[in-house]
């Protein structure tokens, strides 16, 4: 029995190993491969903050081809997530909501925003869960299924069909337009 113990955590140990702590919070630097996507490597972590001082969220991007120059992450037809932990009490659904609508406007055209109001309104209902601090979510991108997929605690909440969506999604934090250029420099793993 020792031996089998000791031969599990043998195995599991690479998953552990190599992990970040920002805030407390424990990161894996990869996502191992499910049955829909490859494993993925950790492009780079952020704290997010509003109004320059509170901080909402830590956001972590993860990308299956590290490869990548950073302007090609968006168009890349790849596996990708970007990964939410909530470090504050002010963070609601609609307030992330609210503030995904408004980093769109900022980062892709009316025209464009109207495209995709269907899809964004399907996003927005995927979201329906009470954030708390300690809550975690993600937004993927399951190139295979063409879908963004939510999940939020450990629950997929759902999907919404469509690179298009995606795409704009991550120009929220990685865009032309992003957050915070810091947020956009250390998720790009450009800065500690």
């Amino acid at each position: 029995m020792k031996r089998f113990s000791v031969l599990i955590l043998l195995i599991a140990m690479p998953f552990f190993a190599h992990a970040v702590t920002i805030k407390g919070i424990d990161i894996p630097e990869i996502i191992p491969a499910n049955k829909d996507n490859p494993e993925m490597n950790m492009r780079g972590a952020a704290i997010r903050k509003v109004y320059g001082f509170v901080e909402s969220y830590v956001g972590v991007l993860y990308v299956a081809d590290s490869g990548l120059d950073d302007e090609q992450i968006v168009d890349a037809d790849i596996a990708r997530r970007m990964t939410f932990y909530v470090t504050s009490s002010r963070v609601s659904a609609r307030r992330f909501t609210n503030a995904i609508h408004d980093g769109l406007s900022i980062n892709i055209s009316k025209q464009e925003m109207a495209e995709l109001d269907d899809s964004l309104q399907q996003l927005t209902n995927l979201f329906d869960h009470k954030f708390v601090e300690g809550t975690v979510g993600y937004i993927e991108w399951v190139p295979e299924m063409q879908e963004t997929r939510i999940a939020i605690d450990g629950q997929v909440r759902g999907a919404v069909k469509g690179k298009k969506l995606n795409d704009a999604l991550l120009k929220i934090w990685i865009g032309d337009h992003p957050v915070s250029e810091r947020f956009k420099q250390q998720v790009l793993g450009h800065e500690d």
